[in-house]
């Protein structure tokens, strides 16, 4: 028993010496290695004692060895005899070592869509049918895709501000959902039973002009993950691939179903970057035209399409797509191809890399100017709840449409006083001359609308299908001008021209969804080398052009008279428009956007600032000219947001109610105070006709002047006085 014990306790020492020797061996590593904290005593006592320590200098000489970093990153220890990874200050901008192999290869893609361009290759065309083949698409999105829309708000709303003035609302996005999930036919006639489980998920703002590329993964890079222990050689996975495999076919198939005009696309988006190839490039074109990597947010860092870094991005696995979507279905993007050039802008929020591709450049490209954000909460429609920057209105552009609503008032005081131009009346038939009625139904507008109309008009005159007319006409077809000359017409890139309204003649209103005049359109499409507004009205636009006019004329066509007293004018787009109601909203920040939200007068800045935007001209020269059948109207305008984000204005323009005027007895306006004080004047001005012009004229007035105001003077009292003539007057 003895003897076990004996070994036993020798048993214990002798691991207790091993575990020694073992955590000896392991600090000395640890230490050779530079990890671990290492503690300065002499520092630590003279920080105690010294009420003042000396500052610590951050030189390489007299530097402690070991500075410990905060809990949790103590593994690796910042220490000036570690390796220099360890406490890399500023990130050096290496290009990639494939670089120059990438900007040959997007010289090429460039010099095939300039190709394709100019019609030497032909493009392609794919029914919509194709997406049957192995295809399920859906528009339905789950609570995790809405999370996904979530964050593609979060890191695209510096730009959405800068491009379009603001995120769209949840109505105006549309997510198209591609998955290759069934039985599918190859492009050799195969038929494979197993689906690659390719997927494509696109977010499609059709008003903005915009696709957006959020989640890809094509049906090559899924064969090629399916058969890592037996990879396919390329044409053996070509061989397998479905009909319909890449993602510039699909995105372009997408955009199609979505899209009014899907010949408008011009920005190509591609959402969180997760390609290493890809993420590399701009990792290096971050760090060495901005100084960092991880926030470079609008103003983003832009390449145009001739430069090289712009060919390097084109020819990265997240650029080709571009590339595919304008070589092959460029001829599908007729009014793109006069432009022949290409931007790339490329940002990071929050490490997540985002490009854009801009197939039709301004340049230079729009910027969101210091100061013109601001934070408001907004909603979607299922609930969620974010935070994004709008853009602000500015005081400058409060006070240029202050200047034309000024104007535009007093062109309708002249109106009413019988001086106004002489206005041309359209026939119907005028719509005939280079016009199509898309749409002319029976149809209420909003629910929104019929609010309102019911809340300002009363129940009486609420909307209803019986009584609203919904009219439609678009510009789209050759015609003749002003001037009695046939005239080509030629599609511009915002689209085509049109008046999009609902006419309710029983509630007295108008109800304006969307408007682009055929002028508006041609000065687009030219540009600077744009002729005069004459010339345009004159030769470029049929003779029915303005708002105005084509309002009026359906107004009457669908039975209204004289009587109309409300135009609303829904979702405003305008940015010219948004910025003056954003700064407005902005110098009431505790009223409640609902309508009625805010409303303005004619004797009010903002009231006349309204008017003069280009959303509120409109309604003022329907005042203008047809001031002789409306007669005068107390214009009042609100504005007011039914969502967020969705800026409305009401232009409430009923008949003025003339008040009758009390009458005044003579005798009751004079009391013996005003008496003795018209006796005192009269003595003043008989006595010296010089000191009573003193106080209207300063002592370097000229004799003209002086006569002039004499006579103002006299005129302005209420008795003649008897004084010398004027020629004696000298001051």
């Amino acid at each position: 028993m003895a003897s076990s014990t004996a070994v036993w306790r020798g048993l214990q020492i002798s691991s207790l010496f091993l575990i020694s020797a073992l955590l000896l061996l392991l600090s000395l590593h640890h230490n050779r290695l530079g990890f671990g904290i290492q503690i300065n005593q002499n520092a630590l006592t003279n920080r105690r004692t010294s009420p003042d320590p000396a500052p610590i200098s951050h030189g390489l000489t007299n530097t402690p060895k070991s500075i410990a970093l905060p809990f949790g990153r103590q593994d690796h220890t910042f220490n000036f005899s570690s390796p220099s990874e360890h406490y890399r200050l500023h990130e050096r901008a290496d290009p990639p070592a494939n670089y120059a192999a990438l900007v040959c290869k997007g010289g090429k893609f460039l010099d095939a869509i300039k190709a394709a361009f100019e019609g030497s290759t032909p493009g392609i065309s794919f029914p919509e049918s194709e997406l049957e083949n192995g295809w399920s698409k859906t528009s339905e999105v789950d609570e995790e895709k809405m999370e996904n829309i979530e964050n593609i708000e979060r890191r695209w709303k510096g730009t959405f501000d800068a491009l379009f003035g603001g995120y769209p609302p949840a109505s105006d996005i549309k997510p198209v959902i591609l998955v290759q999930d069934k039985e599918y036919d190859t492009i050799l006639d195969d038929h494979i039973t197993e689906p690659t489980n390719a997927e494509s998920q696109g977010i499609y703002y059709p008003n903005r002009e915009l696709a957006m590329s959020a989640v890809s993964y094509s049906a090559a890079q899924r064969l090629f993950d399916r058969n890592k222990k037996k990879p396919l050689t390329k044409a053996e996975r070509d061989a397998l691939l479905p009909t319909i495999s890449r993602l510039s076919d699909l995105v372009w198939l997408a955009w199609t179903t979505v899209a009014s005009n899907p010949e408008r696309l011009r920005y190509f988006a591609r959402d969180n970057i997760t390609n290493d190839i890809t993420r590399a490039l701009m990792r290096y074109l971050f760090l060495r035209d901005k100084g960092q990597a991880n926030s470079v947010v609008w103003p983003v860092l832009y390449y145009d399409g001739d430069s090289d870094e712009a060919k390097a991005l084109l020819a990265t696995p997240n650029g080709r797509a571009t590339a595919w979507l304008l070589i092959d279905h460029g001829h599908q993007m007729e009014w793109r191809l006069k432009s022949r050039q290409l931007r790339v802008h490329i940002f990071a929020y929050a490490g997540d890399y985002c490009m854009l591709w801009d197939l039709e450049p301004q340049s230079p490209p729009k910027q969101l100017k210091r100061g013109h954000s601001i934070k408001r909460p907004i909603k979607h429609q299922s609930g969620l709840s974010i935070e994004r920057h709008v853009k602000r209105g500015g005081k400058e552009d409060f006070d240029a449409a202050k200047k034309r609503g000024d104007t535009a008032y007093d062109e309708m005081q002249a109106a009413l006083a019988g001086c106004a131009n002489d206005v041309q009346d359209f026939d119907p038939k005028a719509f005939e001359n280079g016009w199509t009625r898309k749409t002319d139904g029976k149809s209420p507008p909003d629910k929104v609308w019929q609010d309102v109309i019911k809340t300002v008009a009363g129940e009486g005159k609420a909307p209803t299908v019986a009584t609203s007319f919904y009219v439609n006409v678009i510009h789209d077809k050759d015609f003749t001008n002003s001037l009695g000359q046939p005239t080509k017409f030629i599609k511009a890139d915002v689209g085509l021209a049109t008046y999009n309204q609902h006419y309710i003649p029983a509630s007295s209103a108008i109800i304006v969804r969307q408007t682009r005049s055929p002028a508006y359109t041609v000065k687009r499409r030219l540009g600077l080398s744009a002729p005069s507004s004459q010339e345009i009205n004159d030769k470029l636009v049929p003779p029915l052009n303005r708002w105005s006019d084509a309002t009026w004329t359906l107004w009457k066509e669908k039975g209204g008279g004289n009587d109309l007293q409300y135009i609303g004018r829904d979702y405003i787009a305008n940015p010219q428009t948004e910025s003056v109601m954003n700064y407005i909203f902005s110098q009431h920040p505790d009223k409640d956007r609902k309508f009625p939200g805010l409303d303005f007068g004619m004797d009010s800045a903002e009231g006349r600032a309204l008017l003069g935007t280009p959303n509120g001209l409109g309604a003022g020269r329907i005042l203008i000219d047809r001031a002789s059948e409306l007669g005068r109207r107390d214009l009042r305008i609100y504005i007011f947001e039914p969502e967020e984000e969705y800026p409305c204005m009401f232009f409430d323009m009923r008949p003025t109610q003339v008040q009758p005027r009390a009458v005044e007895e003579p005798n009751a306006i004079w009391t013996k105070s005003s008496a003795k004080a018209e006796s005192q004047e009269k003595k003043q001005y008989e006595k010296s006709p010089r000191s009573a012009l003193r106080a209207f004229l300063p002592s370097d007035k000229s004799q003209s002047h002086a006569r002039a105001h004499h006579k103002r003077y006299s005129e302005a009292l209420p008795f003649q006085p008897q004084s010398p003539a004027l020629n004696d007057v000298k001051v």
